[in-house]
Formats: C-alpha cells, structure tokens, sequence
C-alpha cells in the first residue's frame, strides 16, 4: 500500500469511529429492541425521529432525557404510537455522554 492510500484508510477510519461507536453503543443500551435505522417497528425509525426533530430546538433536551428515562419521566409522548419507551428499570442506565452520543447519531441519520 503506498503512502497516499494508507493516509486515505487512516482518515476514512478515523471519520467513522464515531459512528461505529454510537451505533455499538445504540446495539448495547438496547435501543434496537424497539427502533431499526430505516422502518418503524414498535417505536420510530431513528431515520424517522432524526427527520421530524431536525430543526426544532427543544430536539436535544427533549430526546436526551427520553433516551435516559423514557416517555413518561423523559420527554413525554411525541409519536402517535401505543407502545411508550420503557424506563431506567426495564433497561440499561445511559450516562449523559452516552444519551449526547446516542441523540447526535440519531439526528445524523
């Protein structure tokens, strides 16, 4: 491999770090339980939530503290949907940097 191709992996992989690692993250707080990247299941698509939240200024607040404790404690209901998001009892706890992490992959979907 010459200079310039390994310059180029080297960025490139240390570019999608992040992503890689929001989207491990997203995999181990559960979250794939309920959402998928591009369908609706039993709650919102990400790409969905990313799309309806884009552009308002309550998104971050607001889906961060759904993240961490659900519908009820968090955010309140946002979707037309029965299913509500669970609380920290029935999941993994999500540290502040890991819901900032998880919110800023989402919303770049």
């Amino acid at each position: 491999m010459n200079k310039i191709s390994g310059s180029i992996l080297i960025g490139v992989l240390v570019l999608s770090a992040p992503a890689f690692a929001s989207s491990k993250l997203v995999k181990e707080k559960q979250c794939l339980q309920c959402h998928a990247v591009n369908k609706d299941t039993i709650g919102p698509s990400f790409k969905h939530i990313a799309k309806l939240w884009k552009g308002n200024a309550d998104a971050e607040k607001s889906l961060i503290a759904t993240i961490q404790k659900g519908t009820t404690d968090g955010g309140g209901p946002h979707w037309d949907m029965k299913a509500k998001m669970p609380d920290g009892s029935e999941r993994p706890t999500v540290s502040d940097a890991e819901a900032k992490k998880i919110y800023k992959w989402i919303m770049s979907r």
